[in-house]
């Protein structure tokens, strides 16, 4: 064989493997394009999804009734439903990308613009824990036109795989709610009004009875005539309560300030109470700071709160237990000075499912309504009100069968006069 003859033959295998190489390079690209195609059948079906997980998300979003913002973790608006931006009057181009606090304000009912770090958007964001707005305290969104309208708001925390990636502040507009309110407290005021003539009439019979002036009664008589004058008590103590809940909600009560000796009324509460404090056999501790000083608020109403934070002690402890009042000048924020009213007992407590729902109206918990029938559940709704309507405010700590420990607080400078139709209490 000569070499043309070898070359040859090294050239047709060189072909032939070459072919080879390209046939398995055309089968691999033909693979490759097979896989290429199915990806992207895949990403279109999974675009088709997201497309209609988005609309649908969107149509959802579009037909909620209440209002709703979500921002990230600084605050930063990144999607508002329409509801919201028909309720503050603004277009969505316009929120979306800027900071909530900065271009969505928010304000206490009588005007007070409401701080950033006290927004329920910024305390979720903070706590990483849902937060409802209180009832007894309402918050007002500022329209773009400058008009305001009362809210109900819950934000709430937004966390993937626990880190804290924004929140979501839903809203409604409760301006309807509030004047069905305003109409059942003029109706419960006019029917109060109505109902006293009556029971102060029952009431003063009832006493001229007892006392012998239509005759000497015998035991049995003087029995039956006694329960109708306590019933009857209990009733005048109803009607008045409802008067004062009507007054406070329609804002008609009076503050009459004047310079009050807050120790000496805490002290004469104390007083009155003495008899169902020696019948139950209670012990009762009263500690008064010596740097309290004479504060300008209103008598009638300091006297509200004491009588019924120590009342309420004393009737849901039971027989021997342990009250404590205790009256003092404490450190308040950026270096005020308050007025800490603290009452404790070792009574029945309260369940912890009672206890958002203890400063409500007519709300009285399972575990003392069965102990105690007598009360009207208005009693701490009433002091909170004219604790938050003065400048001031309570809380509480408690557990079931071992106590409770409320504690209110007044600012130093004491209440602002306010005119009003009628006093609590009158």
């Amino acid at each position: 064989m000569t070499f043309a003859d070898d070359m040859h033959a090294d050239c047709k295998k060189d072909v032939a493997q070459l072919r080879l190489q390209l046939e398995a390079a055309s089968r691999e690209l033909e693979e490759t394009k097979n896989v290429a195609r199915n990806l992207l059948d895949s990403l279109k079906e999974e675009q088709d999804v997201l497309a209609r997980a988005k609309a649908k998300d969107e149509t959802l979003l579009s037909s909620i009734g209440d209002g709703l913002i979500a921002v990230d973790k600084d605050g930063v608006i990144t999607l508002v439903n329409p509801s919201a931006c028909a309720m503050l009057g603004v277009k969505e181009e316009e929120v979306i990308g800027n900071k909530i606090y900065d271009i969505l304000p928010v304000a206490y009912e009588n005007g007070t613009p409401i701080p950033r770090e006290e927004r329920l958007i910024y305390r979720a964001i903070a706590t990483r824990q849902m937060v409802v707005n209180d009832p007894s305290q309402i918050t007002c969104f500022l329209r773009k036109d400058g008009t305001r309208f009362p809210s109900s708001i819950t934000a709430t925390p937004i966390l993937f795989k626990d880190e804290l990636v924004g929140a979501i502040e839903s809203f409604r507009d409760i301006t309807h709610e509030r004047e069905i309110d305003r109409v059942k407290s003029e109706f419960v005021s006019l029917a109060s009004h109505q109902l006293r003539t009556p029971l102060s009439t029952i009431n003063w019979y009832a006493e001229m009875l007892v006392a012998g002036d239509a005759g000497v009664l015998t035991d049995e008589q003087k029995k039956y005539v006694e329960e109708i004058y306590k019933g009857n008590q209990r009733m005048v103590e109803l009607v008045n309560a409802l008067l004062n809940v009507s007054r406070l909600e329609l804002g008609t009560f009076v503050i009459d300030p004047e310079p009050t000796d807050v120790i000496a009324i805490a002290k004469d509460v104390v007083q009155e109470l003495e008899p169902k404090i020696f019948e139950r056999k209670m012990d009762m501790k009263e500690s008064y700071a010596a740097d309290v000083p004479s504060m300008k608020v209103d008598p009638n109403l300091m006297r509200i709160v004491f009588q019924n934070l120590v009342s309420n002690a004393v009737k849901y402890t039971p027989p021997e237990g342990h009250v404590t009042l205790a009256v003092e000048s404490v450190d308040g924020p950026e270096g005020s000075k308050r007025l800490q009213i603290t009452v404790s007992d070792n009574g029945f407590g309260i369940p912890k499912d009672a206890q958002a729902k203890i400063f409500t109206k007519l709300y009285r918990a399972d575990n003392v309504r069965i102990r105690e029938t007598d009360g009207t559940g208005l009693g701490l709704y009433i002091v909170k009100s004219i604790l938050d309507q003065t400048g001031g405010g309570i809380s509480f700590v408690s557990e079931e069968n071992k106590g409770t420990i409320f504690t209110a607080f007044l600012p130093l400078e004491g209440m602002r006069k306010r005119e009003g139709t009628k006093a609590l209490g009158s």
